[in-house]
């Protein structure tokens, strides 16, 4: 409980400090913010089915291009408003995320991680064919009727109300029944078949929550790029990167991918500025040490306050490196 109330009071600081930002900054800086938050989003939602119920998506990919394209169909073809198509993105996402959960989550480990990333695969090719999304050219969005300055505040602040809204109903699961069946199936999904957990149900609404979060946050960018077409909205890259944060913030901590986001996005813009070589090389460092290192991410050597050699060679002696 202790370390709980440090994690709620560093992270609240931190999104306070985020929040007050753009009053005190120029447009590049709350872009790059804005992206920040985008990540956090993403990698709070993976850590839902990744962190907490132990199945680790190589396709949540797949919910950030179905929310961005929904919101583009919805305000181009249907000329509906961004509120109505924001809406519809989650839960279209969602949705999907419940139709291919169904037969998808019957599979374990690596078997269930490669069929995620082919059915990403297989919707980045339907949409690059479908007329409907205009294919490989693309769809173009309505612009924000707003100035400059506050264009770049309402994707901010979107952003960060959505991230909020992502870590609140996290946190409210997770102190509810079906938090505790979530973390029960990570543990041994077996035993918790035989003490009577619908495992099959408490697996497809964490892959939906996940889904949900995803799509929301692809809604947003798709309305700020203002034009959407399938590499970018389903580039493999961008689940290696939620992946990533998780694992090196912390996966199954409620802060756990908030504090990776902020801490990956930074150290890679900065490498970015520097080392183009070791830019494109850092997501693989980072995995490799935080595996072998810091298992449990940044946010265990924050909540424990062990920063010297013997806890990281405790955590090598644990798991067996």
């Amino acid at each position: 409980m202790k370390n709980d109330t440090r994690n709620f009071l560093i992270c609240g600081v931190l999104l306070l400090a985020v929040a007050a930002l753009p009053f005190f900054t120029n447009n590049f800086v709350i872009r790059f913010a804005t992206d920040i938050l985008m990540f956090a989003i993403m990698a709070s939602a993976w850590n839902i089915i990744g962190g907490y119920t132990g199945y680790a998506s190589f396709g949540n990919v797949v919910f950030f291009g179905i929310g961005a394209y929904i919101t583009a169909i919805m305000m181009e073809k249907g000329g509906m408003n961004f509120a109505v198509a924001f809406i519809g993105a989650g839960f279209g996402a969602a949705l999907f995320a419940i139709l291919i959960g169904l037969p998808v989550l019957r599979l374990r480990g690596h078997y269930f991680a490669i069929a995620t990333l082919g059915v990403a695969e297989a919707m980045k090719a339907l949409v690059q064919n479908l007329e409907i999304t205009e294919g490989n050219s693309g769809i173009y969005l309505p612009m924000l009727n707003l100035s400059v300055k506050g264009q770049y505040y309402f994707f901010f602040y979107m952003m960060l109300g959505t991230l909020v809204l992502t870590l609140l109903v996290t946190y409210f699961m997770l102190n509810a029944k079906f938090g505790y069946s979530l973390i029960a199936i990570r543990e041994d999904e077996d035993a918790a078949n035989s003490v009577g957990i619908n495992t099959t149900y408490a697996k497809t609404m964490a892959f939906a929550l996940s889904g949900l979060f995803t799509g929301l946050a692809g809604s947003v960018y798709a309305y700020q790029q203002a034009f959407i077409k399938p590499e970018p909205a389903f580039t493999v890259h961008t689940t290696v990167k939620m992946i990533v944060m998780a694992v090196f913030g912390g996966m199954g901590k409620l802060f756990g991918p908030l504090l990776g986001a902020f801490s990956i996005e930074i150290i890679s813009e900065v490498l970015s500025n520097y080392f183009l070589v070791a830019h494109t090389l850092f997501f693989g460092i980072v995995v490799i040490l935080a595996i072998v290192f810091t298992p449990k991410g940044i946010i265990d050597l924050i909540t424990q306050k062990k920063f010297g050699l013997a806890y990281f060679l405790q955590n090598i002696r644990e798991h067996r490196i």
